[in-house]
């Protein structure tokens, strides 16, 4: 009898510690006070680009204040890491912990985001891109319409807004004047630029100075922010304000096994920063974009230029059946291509709404 109940009490206590190391896993771990956990971040902005000084820095100091100094972020500008169109993979395999780039930097790998980079939404401003298309990947993820971020963790996304043609020595305002030029433009902006008869060239923009400068590029679709702090307003001559045709996205990500090791109140804190950071990167894009134009008028002599009603609306109509085209392609892909337009369209109209005049 003495031996039976020796067992009994045994097994309860190996059933115990199994289901406690059953357990554990799913819960971070508790943090260390004495611990300082240290993140690689990399990025392609250059280090004196806004988005760097006034953007990821401030994030990361914000960040280490948040956790009383328990996390520490080395930013790693101008593809001193990683270079552009690595980062994504980079982050993936363990290369940075953090990364920030263009998903259009890898055309056809985030088919799905396409859909916030197409032509004939309201995009006011930077501020409701970002909104739109942070809010859009979490509607889109809760109806399982994509998965295109699975292998990190997304803390969050955020846009340029609104890009102008931006050309070198002749002012792009006619479609005449624009054929058969080469421009650079990436993701969903390459069907308007071909629709339009430019020739589009894929690049990272930190490529851009050095083929515009050489004469390699005849000009580029891109927000104004980059005459500044790409310092392109010294490679180009003029601007022609097209809001209609550009948007490109941004996603902050981390790897996977970074943050799954990381203690749960710093997930807390993080997830909380992702939340505040998408209105504060939109903000921040929406004045520097405006400020980029007026550098580039001031420092530089950029001619602004309009495109006259007539000539918009010869503009409009050619890239008009964009978007339907675009459906077409993602249904015959196996992707929802109607309910993800809508999805956007729904979301683009609510933040436009909500933020549309808000101009830095």
């Amino acid at each position: 009898m003495k031996n039976k109940v020796i067992v009994t009490v045994l097994a309860i206590a190996i059933v115990n510690m199994f289901v406690f190391i059953g357990c554990a896993p799913d819960e971070p771990p508790a943090t260390d006070p004495d611990e300082v956990i240290e993140l690689q971040f990399a990025t392609f902005w250059p280090g004196t680009d806004f988005q760097v000084t006034d953007g990821h820095e401030v994030w990361a100091r914000e960040l280490e204040e948040r956790t009383d100094g328990k996390v520490k972020i080395t930013i790693q500008p101008g593809e001193a890491l990683l270079g552009a169109t690595e980062i994504y993979e980079g982050v993936v395999d363990g290369s940075a912990d953090i990364g920030t780039t263009c998903p259009a930097y890898t055309p056809g790998v985030f088919p799905v985001t396409e859909a916030f980079e197409l032509p004939g939404y309201q995009n006011d401003n930077a501020l409701v891109a970002s909104l739109t298309v942070n809010e859009g990947y979490k509607a889109l993820k809760e109806k399982e319409l994509i998965n295109e971020y699975d292998d990190v963790k997304v803390l969050f996304f955020w846009a340029t807004g609104p890009g102008d043609i931006m050309t070198r020595e002749e002012p792009g305002n006619t479609l005449e004047a624009i054929e058969e030029k080469e421009m650079r433009a990436v993701g969903g902006t390459i069907p308007s630029m071909k629709a339009l008869g430019v020739t589009p060239v894929s690049m990272p923009m930190s490529e851009s100075y050095l083929a515009l400068d050489s004469a390699l590029l005849d000009g580029i679709l891109a927000p104004t922010d980059t005459l500044k702090g790409f310092r392109l307003a010294e490679v180009l001559d003029y601007v022609t304000k097209t809001p209609f045709l550009y948007n490109i996205v941004f996603m902050k990500v981390m790897n996977l096994d970074t943050w799954n090791t990381l203690p749960s109140d710093i997930q807390d804190i993080i997830e909380e920063m992702n939340e505040e950071y998408v209105y504060e990167y939109g903000k921040l894009r929406t004045d520097h974009t405006k400020e980029g134009l007026e550098f580039g008028i001031e420092e530089h002599e950029i001619e602004v230029v309009e495109l006259d009603p007539d000539e918009e609306e010869r503009w409009r109509g050619r890239i008009e059946p964009i978007v339907e085209n675009w459906i077409g392609d993602a249904e015959a892909r196996g992707l929802h291509g109607e309910e993800i337009i809508n999805t956007v369209r729904e979301l683009d109209a609510r933040f436009s709404e909500e933020y549309g005049d808000y101009e830095g």
